[in-house]
């Protein structure tokens, strides 16, 4: 089996809910209401490594988060574009979280396409597959897609009695996802 870390992420009210002791987290730094997380929410996990999120429907915040999260209600074909296009002419490296998979018009061929038209360097994948478990989510580490760092594969709607991964409460209750990743990816600040 492929060797992984397990990352968990959430909105912010629900945050507290993200074990102290977990490896990785990923939280929000667009957003509206209870979604963005505060410098309070980021300070719950001195020990983790932080992944920032943005899923702002225009360009966001290139120069402040690490993932463009390319989804319905999220960003657009266009708006990752332009948020990767930002971060390469600075030479960071990107991840773009892909949304379920064969979303009409947000598919992970679609936007490798325009990736490649558009000749970005320095992107990986972080995918949306709750359809797998652990294990087939971990294999596509290694044996899926070119650049799959991460893979999501348990939220609150595919595994809903789930325990969260460290803690006590089922992941309904938490309203916490859990991903498996890469260990080298985001072990620290991608900056």
């Amino acid at each position: 089996m492929t060797e992984f870390v397990t990352m968990l992420d959430s909105i912010r009210v629900t945050a507290p809910n993200i074990p102290r002791s977990a490896a990785k987290v990923a939280g929000y730094v667009t957003g509206y209401g209870d979604v963005p997380w505060n410098a309070e929410t980021w300070a719950l996990f001195p020990h983790s490594a932080h992944v920032r999120i943005d899923q702002s429907t225009g360009v966001g915040l290139p120069q402040q988060s690490d993932v463009a999260d390319y989804e319905p209600g999220a960003k657009t074909l266009a708006n990752t574009m332009a948020w990767l296009k930002d971060r390469d002419a600075r030479g960071w490296w990107s991840t773009i979280y892909v949304g379920e998979p064969d979303h009409p018009g947000y598919s992970l061929a679609a936007l490798e396409q325009a990736i490649k038209a558009a000749r970005v360097a320095r992107v990986d994948y972080w995918l949306c597959r709750p359809d797998l478990d652990e294990k087939e989510a971990a294999g596509l580490l290694s044996g899926g897609p070119d650049g799959v760092v991460a893979v999501q594969w348990a939220t609150p709607a595919s595994n809903p009695d789930m325990t969260v991964p460290g803690g006590s409460m089922t992941l309904k209750v938490a309203n916490v996802d859990v991903s498996v990743t890469l260990p080298s990816w985001f072990h620290q600040s991608a900056k």
